[in-house]
């Protein structure tokens, strides 16, 4: 339940474009928690798959920042304390 809430307040504030480069974060993070659940039940293959998975997804993470000149904090962080006004 916590996760979840955690999930939807980092994400919410998000906006379109950047949403793909969240995505692969997201993506990434879960890798790195099957690589986690790997090292905790002794199963190499898991850890070896999760390590791909994390690894692959934090590359292209970070490409896609570059493409579009900006950072990773500023993606994740770019939506809070704006405000919207009328269109």
């Amino acid at each position: 339940l916590m996760s979840g809430t955690l999930g939807l307040h980092m994400t919410a504030s998000i906006g379109g474009a950047d949403m793909p480069v969240v995505i692969t974060l997201l993506n990434s993070y879960s890798g790195w928690a099957l690589c986690a659940e790997g090292f905790i039940l002794d199963q190499p293959l898991l850890t070896v798959v999760g390590a791909l998975i994390g690894s692959s997804g934090a590359f292209l993470t970070k490409v896609m920042c570059d493409g579009m000149n900006r950072s990773l904090v500023n993606v994740i962080l770019g939506g809070f304390g704006s405000s919207t006004g009328p269109a």
